[in-house]
């Protein structure tokens, strides 16, 4: 177990020492404590003791911060967060297309605002842009559910 705690990266080392600088500045304390009380034997187990637990302690830690899990922890939940986000904006396109209003530009653009969404794009083309509640999410392929929401919205207006 200790060789896999030697093989973590720097980087992984310098997080664990930053957010657990607590753990090592009170493992320090006890151990000078304990060098300047005990003058026996038992001293040096008592210390051997402190530095092998901080060891396995932050080696779990480390374990728990290693760089590539975080990434994959990351992609999870970006992945469910898009897919939570998607699914609320296609209940908000089902709930407010009959509220929606298009309004198509001279230049070929169009822009469909409703409560909480708005679209805009040009006509003919395969993508449009989004924006929910404000926040812009970047330009999506026009499929069944947006181009049904766009020609509610058409025949609405």
């Amino acid at each position: 177990m200790l060789d896999e705690l030697f093989r973590a990266d720097l980087e992984t080392w310098k997080q664990f020492l930053t957010e657990r600088w607590y753990v090592l500045a009170i493992a320090l304390v006890v151990v000078l404590l304990v060098v300047k009380v005990v003058k026996t034997v038992v001293k040096w187990l008592l210390v051997a003791v402190i530095v092998i637990g901080m060891l396995l302690y932050s080696g779990y830690s480390l374990e728990d911060l290693r760089v590539d899990r975080l990434k994959e922890l990351g992609g999870q939940i970006r992945e469910k967060a898009v897919a939570t986000l998607t699914r609320e904006v296609l209940e908000a396109m089902a709930g407010e297309a009959s509220e929606a209003v298009y309004t198509a530009g001279e230049d070929g653009s169009f822009t469909v605002k409703s409560a909480s969404l708005v679209i805009t794009g040009r006509i003919g083309e395969a993508e449009v842009h989004v924006s929910y509640l404000g926040a812009p999410l970047g330009r999506v392929k026009v499929d069944e559910t947006i181009g049904s929401f766009i020609d509610r919205a058409k025949s609405g207006s």
